[in-house]
């Protein structure tokens, strides 16, 4: 994943926040990072996830204990429009203009949108390129976490 553009200012600079990552867990630049409701620590997304918060710059593999050294940067999603893939695998394998701005979408993992799965759905569609199979989205605010 990355950033597009801001939604909400005109200097198209990302923040950028250094976060503990969780134990156990293996992410790589792009992938989509939320927050533990346990640990408090970053994690990888998952779908119907309701503590998103940025995108990892960095990649980390976790062990069964963390550090203050187990910090990565990542681009906060809040305000900003994000790109994904579309996933290929279900029936819905492409975006219209009907699907923009009001039906949120899930994700399928860390990476990807899954165009057939609006049931706890977070990503509202801004964009869409149906040949590289690309979608832009703004993360819903109810399911981002506030981190700064």
């Amino acid at each position: 994943m990355q950033i597009v553009r801001s939604a909400r200012n005109d200097s198209n600079v990302p923040i950028v926040y250094h976060l503990k990552i969780d134990v156990s867990q293996t992410i790589a630049v792009g992938d989509l990072v939320q927050i533990d409701a346990t640990s408090r620590l970053g994690e990888a997304a998952v779908a119907a996830s309701t503590t998103i918060v940025g995108i990892a710059q960095e990649a980390i593999t976790t062990g069964v204990s963390v550090t203050d050294a187990d910090t990565i940067p990542i681009v906060l999603v809040r305000g900003e429009v994000v790109r994904a893939a579309v996933s290929q695998a279900g029936t819905k394998k492409t975006f219209a203009e009907a699907d923009k701005y009001t039906t949120a979408y899930d994700l399928l993992n860390k990476t990807t949108i899954a165009p057939d799965d609006t049931i706890g759905g977070m990503c509202y569609v801004q964009g869409f390129d149906n040949t590289l199979n690309t979608v832009d989205f703004i993360v819903a605010d109810a399911n981002l976490v506030y981190i700064g």
